[in-house]
């Protein structure tokens, strides 16, 4: 049985409890034992890793200003610098390295243009590829399976100056849409129609936390990892997190 949310929050300071020792503060605004893994120097991560529970944004952005971010997703080996391309070209981390310039058919992590890079709009879709077992996003596939879903609740990201702790609320499959293109996260009726249209896409095969109906509205701040099924192209993968941390209290809109 999926677990509700007041167990994720008392789970989540033991999981976190290595950042919180540094100092760290993250502050839960209402919306298990982690295996982790260290990636670091393999193709795409720019030498970097966020198991140690920190990340210095600042200087990977100095080897390439596209990098805004740095995704960190506990039990799986997405660990992995976000992009967003300087010159608004959303197709080009379909074939780039994050560093921006190493070509690879595996691509990077990336955001469009339509998304502000500092994760203040209501829905921040992050995109990644699925073509292989070991592609950037194939580990989103893992929260298919419940007891997965239910063991590992939370993602985080690192921005130059904060640390941003997402619960992940629900994991499902839906249409190959653009859902920057599809749904203006600019207006409070698109948020709404994003957040009633997602529960007409769940089926027995969605995982979702209890309380999510109740837990998140267009006043929240999502974040959106989506990945094509590479076996039907015409569909696409989605896990959802709500952010419950904030460390340095600086999102808002």
């Amino acid at each position: 049985m999926i677990r509700n949310s007041s167990w994720i929050a008392q789970n989540m300071r033991k999981s976190w409890g290595f950042i919180l020792g540094m100092g760290m503060s993250v502050v839960l605004m209402a919306c298990g034992n982690q295996n982790t893994t260290n990636n670091a120097g393999e193709s795409g991560t720019m030498n970097e890793t966020a198991t140690d529970g920190t990340v210095d944004v600042n200087a990977i952005a100095a080897t390439n200003p596209d990098v805004i971010g740095w995704l960190y997703v506990p039990g799986t080996n997405i660990d992995y610098p976000i992009c967003q391309n300087i010159d608004g070209d959303d197709t080009y981390y379909e074939s780039h390295e994050c560093n921006g310039f190493t070509q690879n058919d595996k691509g990077g992590i990336y955001i469009e243009a339509g998304n502000m890079m500092d994760m203040c709009d209501f829905n921040t879709v992050i995109h990644g590829k699925t073509t292989s077992d070991n592609d950037m996003f194939s580990e989103l596939w893992n929260f298919a399976d419940e007891k997965f879903f239910e063991e590992n609740s939370q993602f985080v990201i690192f921005t130059p100056d904060n640390m941003l702790t997402y619960e992940i609320w629900t994991a499902y499959q839906r249409d190959n849409t653009s859902l920057i293109r599809e749904y203006d996260f600019s207006e409070n009726d698109g948020c709404e129609s994003f957040l009633q249209d997602m529960k007409k896409d769940w089926t027995t095969n969605t995982n979702f936390r209890s309380g999510w109906e109740q837990g998140v509205t267009a006043d929240n701040f999502l974040v959106t990892l989506t990945t094509v099924d590479k076996d039907h192209p015409d569909k696409q993968w989605v896990v959802v997190g709500c952010m419950i941390g904030d460390a340095a209290g600086t999102i808002d809109r």
